[in-house]
């Protein structure tokens, strides 16, 4: 019986706005079943709530579970000082971030035996420098502990995207653009275009400094295989 994975987490796993690395995956993978739950906006909050609604109900259907969670509740604070929205998703702030996933992961535990796959968060633009890119690093410092703690596996994909990303020079941010986003969304449906957006916007591994274009996908997709390929 093909093992099945279940992927959750925000837009980056949703991949409707840039490239998807869960579908690269599941052609490294043909033989496991991967199944999508990402969503656009969601926080870790969110995240977790959804994820222990799908194990009460098929808590036995999942062999892996990959978590991706977090560039949210850093981005969308940010969104909301810049832009003065009055309305964001409920976000965990910063000194509580650890906390929330060491006490998500022990929920988890008690509704699944299925391996669990936590991925660091990769940028939130491509100024690696940026104080919100600083804050990133201290969330994926408490991700690896806290995963460490529980035995999760680590897919830890912000080295990587922090070599390539010291060589960028572009200061496009999509919180500066952020009506592109709604365009990118129907420019993603064709490769080629997410592409020539990067491109254009001189970004390296995103199409706005979040979303992945094809290298930015391929990272996710290699360093989560990499601990695929142990199972």
């Amino acid at each position: 019986m093909a093992k099945k994975i279940l992927f959750i987490g925000d837009s980056i796993t949703e991949g409707k706005i840039g490239l998807d690395y869960v579908e690269i995956i599941q052609q490294y993978f043909p033989e496991f079943q991967c199944i999508n739950y990402g969503r656009g906006g969601d926080t870790l909050s969110g995240i977790f709530r959804k994820l222990l609604k799908i194990l009460k109900t098929n808590a036995k259907k999942y062999d892996i579970i990959v978590i991706e969670a977090g560039h949210n509740d850093l981005f969308l604070p940010y969104v909301k000082q810049k832009w003065n929205f009055t309305s964001i998703r409920k976000v965990t702030p910063l000194h509580k971030i650890k906390n929330f996933y060491d006490n998500g992961l022990r929920t988890v535990s008690l509704h699944t035996k299925a391996k669990i796959i936590l991925t660091t968060l990769s940028c939130l633009g491509e100024d690696i420098n940026s104080p919100i890119n600083q804050k990133r690093r201290l969330v994926n410092r408490q991700i690896k502990e806290v995963g460490h703690k529980h035995k999760a596996y680590i897919a830890d994909v912000s080295p990587f995207f922090d070599k390539i990303l010291r060589k960028s020079i572009s200061s496009y941010n999509f919180v500066d653009h952020p009506l592109n986003l709604v365009f990118d969304y129907f420019r993603s449906k064709r490769m080629n275009w997410v592409e020539k957006i990067s491109r254009k916007r001189r970004l390296l591994l995103t199409i706005d400094g979040g979303h992945l274009n094809s290298k930015g996908a391929i990272i996710y997709a290699k360093v989560i295989s990499r601990i695929l390929d142990q199972f």
